[in-house]
């Protein structure tokens, strides 16, 4: 079975920044997609896989693997469905530059 065949979802990857400053001070955030419908395969990670990270992956609530794309430092967030999640840390897989899994922590929205 290759890794293409796992790869059961797709995702857009987004860049976040803060704009300009407004006329009050206030600043809000700016998206700019960088890739849409990516294949991609989301899984949630287990209690011993958040225990037993480096400290920067312990709050990652999920995994999602896709093939190696160039992602540039910053602020990037995942919409997989209609569900956003805050990139917290990624590494590559595989070498050469083949494969990538980004650690993903879901992001709730306050009403």
């Amino acid at each position: 079975m290759s890794f293409k065949c796992l790869l059961n979802r797709t995702c857009d990857i987004e860049l976040i920044s803060l704009a300009s400053p407004d006329n009050f001070g206030g600043r809000t955030e700016e998206s700019k997609t960088l890739f849409t419908s990516l294949p991609c395969r989301l899984r949630t990670r287990n209690a011993g896989e958040k225990r037993y990270s480096s400290p920067e992956y312990q709050y990652a609530t999920h995994s999602l693997y896709l093939e190696y794309v160039k992602l540039p430092k910053g602020r990037l967030r995942i919409k997989t469905g209609s569900v956003y999640y805050d990139v917290c840390g990624r590494i590559e897989l595989g070498g050469a530059q083949k494969y990538l899994c980004l650690y993903l922590e879901r992001k709730t929205v306050c009403a």
